[in-house]
Order: C-alpha cells, then structure tokens, then sequence
C-alpha cells in the first residue's frame, strides 16, 4: 500500500501536487515500474554499478513504492520547492532528498522515452520533429525554419 496514499486517492489533490489526473498517473506508473526494476537491476540507489544481488525495499523506507516515488518526483517537478522543503512535505532529509531526485529522474526519463514522451530538446530536434509531424499531414509543406523571417532565425 502507498504510504501517500491519502495523496493519490484524491483526485483534487493529486492534481496540485503533481498536474496528473488518476487515470493519467495510473497509466504511466507500470512504464515507471518497469524503468525502475531495470534500472535497480543493474545499478544501486547511489549509482554505481551493481555488483550484488537486487535492490530490495526496507519496511521504513521513505518511498516505499513505485507510486510513492513516481508522486514525489512528478511533484518535486510541478512544484519547484527548494530540496529542504520537499523533504519536509515526504519525511526526509535534504540530502535524501538529492539522492532519490538524482535517481528517480533518471529513471522518470528512461520510462518517458520507452514511451516517446520525452520533449524536443532542442531547436533541431524540435525542428525534425515538426517537419515529421508536418509531412505526414501535408507532404508539400515548406520545412520549418523555411517559414520563418530572416530575423526570427
């Protein structure tokens, strides 16, 4: 059971903290699972390379489960508090803090990429992005920077 389970069963409140409805959280939290299991797989919570056996989860653990750390770093995110006052709002301290936000955004991003999720980067990205998107509706369109002003380069 989620130890913030209070927070994911409000759908009012899992909104403000984290700008997900329920079914959108519930849909992505198994994609988040599984980048976690992988990555804790192969790799401890500081890092390096895994040499042992799994990683396993301690009953006093202050995110016990994949939906208490998919909240805390989609909130982390949402948010923007400074690090010492997240871990007043999740019960630890702040290095912990840096330690699980290190390691939950890596694994945050791995499972929006297995899912295409992950935004442009940059303006080129951005740019093949958009003329992909563009070809397939209109395949004579101009690229994008074609579009634009000399100056707006």
């Amino acid at each position: 059971m989620p130890k913030f389970d209070a927070i994911l069963q409000n759908e009012r409140r899992l909104r403000a903290f984290t700008g997900l409805d329920t079914a959108s959280f519930t849909s992505f939290l198994p994609q988040f699972r599984s980048a976690m299991e992988h990555y804790l797989n192969h790799t401890t919570l500081d890092g390096y390379s895994r040499e042992g056996e799994r990683a396993i989860t301690y009953a006093n653990s202050p995110l016990p489960t994949p939906a208490d750390r998919l909240l805390f770093i989609l909130t982390y995110l949402k948010q923007n508090a400074i690090q010492e006052v997240h871990g007043q709002l999740f019960g630890m301290s702040q290095p912990n803090v840096s330690k699980w936000v290190r390691l939950l955004l890596d694994i945050l991003n791995t499972a929006l990429a297995s899912q295409r999720l992950l935004p442009a980067r940059t303006a080129a990205e951005l740019a093949a992005q958009l003329q992909a998107e563009t070809a397939l509706l209109d395949p004579e369109a101009p690229p994008f920077f074609a579009m634009m002003e000399p100056n707006d380069r």
